[in-house]
C-alpha cells in the first residue's frame, strides 16, 4: 500500500503541479503586468532606433512615456490629442498631434549610460512562441501593433504578430517582411476576420522556427509562411499605439479620444530540448490566476 501511495503521489506530481502546466516549453520572458509601475529592468520607453515617430509612416503621434501607465492588471497605452513641435520629437518631419506610448525589450545602446540604462536588460530571443493578450481600442486613425524587429539593426527583417487599423476593429493583420536573394524587400502576410477586438482580450501569438512562421488568434491558427527566407536573427518585442499614417489614414471626427490599448500579459517561450511534446499555443503558464 505504501508504495501504491508513493506511486499515486508521483503522479499526482507529475500531472497537477504548476510547473509541468507547459510541458515543452520552457518560460523565457513574462510580464503580467500586476505592479502598479512598468517593471523598468524589462522595457524601454517610446525608443524605435533613437527616434520617438515614424516619419517615414506619417505617423501623427510623438511617443511619450507619459503614455503609459499601469493599473488594475494591465499596461495601459493611451493616445491622447497634444501638440508637439516636430524640434521635439525626434524622427517628425512635421509637428504632430497626438501623444501615445511605445514599449520595447530592446535595452540600451552601449552609448546610452543614464541611470535607467544602468538596470535595464535586453531581451531578445530566436525561435519559440511568442503571446500578448490585449485589448484594441476602437477609432479611425488608431494602430495598435505586437512585432519583433532584430536587436542590434534596422527592419527588414520583422515579424508582425498583430497589426490592426481600428476603423476595421475586427480585422486584424499579419506580416512577414523580408529581403529576397537580390536584397529587395518583400513580404508575405495575411488579413484574419474575426470578433469586434475592442470587445474582448484576445491572444495574439507566434510559433517561430527555422523556415517557418506559424499565426495565432485566441488559441488557433490563422496563418503559416514557409521559407527559407525566415530569419533566425535574434529579435526583441514592441508594443506601441500609432496614430495616423499612410496606412489607417487620420482620425476624423467619430474617434473618440483618449484612446486605450489595454495588455493583460506578454509571455514567450522557448522549445525544451528533453523531448517532451510541446503544445502550440503553450498552455497558460502558471505564473498568473488569469480571472479577469
Amino acid at each position: 500500500m505504501r508504495a501504491f501511495n508513493l506511486v499515486l503521489g508521483m503522479f499526482a506530481l507529475m500531472f497537477l503541479n504548476p510547473a509541468n502546466a507547459n510541458a515543452g516549453w520552457r518560460l523565457t520572458f513574462s510580464d503580467e503586468f500586476n505592479e502598479n509601475s512598468v517593471d523598468r529592468s524589462k522595457w524601454k520607453f517610446s525608443d524605435l532606433w533613437g527616434n520617438k515617430t515614424l516619419g517615414g509612416n506619417d505617423e501623427k503621434q510623438c511617443y511619450s512615456r507619459r503614455a503609459i501607465s499601469q493599473s488594475g492588471g494591465y499596461l495601459r497605452i493611451t493616445a491622447t490629442r497634444g501638440q508637439t513641435p516636430a524640434a521635439a520629437c525626434k524622427g517628425a518631419s512635421h509637428d504632430l498631434q497626438y501623444i501615445s506610448g511605445l514599449l520595447t525589450t530592446s535595452g540600451c545602446p552601449w552609448y546610452e549610460k543614464s541611470a535607467e540604462c544602468s538596470r535595464l536588460a535586453a531581451f531578445a530571443q530566436s525561435y519559440g512562441y511568442f503571446e500578448m493578450r490585449a485589448k484594441l481600442p476602437k477609432g479611425k486613425g488608431l494602430w495598435p501593433a505586437f512585432w519583433l524587429v532584430p536587436l542590434g539593426s534596422g527592419t527588414p527583417p520583422e515579424i508582425d504578430i498583430m497589426e490592426a487599423l481600428e476603423h476595421q476593429p475586427s480585422t486584424v493583420y499579419q506580416t512577414y517582411h523580408y529581403l529576397d536573394s537580390t536584397g529587395a524587400h518583400q513580404k508575405a502576410g495575411n488579413t484574419f476576420e474575426g470578433p469586434d477586438f475592442s470587445d474582448k482580450f484576445s491572444t495574439f501569438g507566434i510559433d517561430w522556427k527555422p523556415g517557418l512562421l506559424v499565426w495565432y488568434i485566441d488559441g488557433r491558427e490563422v496563418f503559416r509562411f514557409q521559407n527559407p527566407a525566415v530569419s533566425s536573427e535574434k529579435m526583441y518585442l514592441l508594443l506601441n499605439l500609432a496614430v495616423g499614417g499612410y496606412w489607417p489614414g487620420d482620425p476624423d471626427e467619430t474617434t473618440t479620444f483618449p484612446a486605450e490599448m489595454l495588455v493583460d500579459y506578454v509571455r514567450v517561450y522557448q522549445r525544451t530540448d528533453d523531448g517532451t511534446p510541446d503544445e502550440v499555443p503553450p498552455k497558460d503558464s502558471p505564473l498568473k490566476a488569469d480571472a479577469k
